[in-house]
């Protein structure tokens, strides 16, 4: 069983939306356990930096079980220290992402689209 990770970037590059979904290296034997434990790791510090950095009046989220959800809103009121502290912070999280993905990728899928249509 693998998680998908879907990542979608607006005009500047910033990761507007971001789903996790599946719980990652699962199965009957409780094989890759650890990589669905660093998945959902690295997703949840990225929730929570989110949080921190431009607060829940610019994020919509939902959490439940093998499920990640965040999308930014009226991203473009926010001050541009907010947005390049969470465009900093996003782009750690993305090196992490991809880092795991090249490690274990029968676990985890990765798909990126950018709302410019590139």
């Amino acid at each position: 069983m693998s998680s998908i990770v879907n990542v979608i970037y607006n005009s500047e590059s910033i990761i507007e939306s971001l789903t996790i979904q599946g719980h990652a290296g699962i199965k009957k034997s409780g094989e890759g356990y650890e990589v669905c434990i660093a998945l959902s790791t690295l997703s949840q510090a990225l929730y929570r930096a989110s949080l921190v950095i431009i607060g829940k009046r610019f994020l919509k989220y939902k959490i439940d079980d093998g499920l990640l959800s965040l999308e930014l809103i009226n991203f473009d009121k926010l001050e541009s220290d907010k947005k390049e502290e969470y465009k900093i912070v996003s782009n750690g999280y993305l090196i992490g992402i991809k880092s795991l993905i090249k490690e274990y990728p029968d676990f985890i899928k990765y798909k990126e689209e950018y709302k410019n249509g590139t």
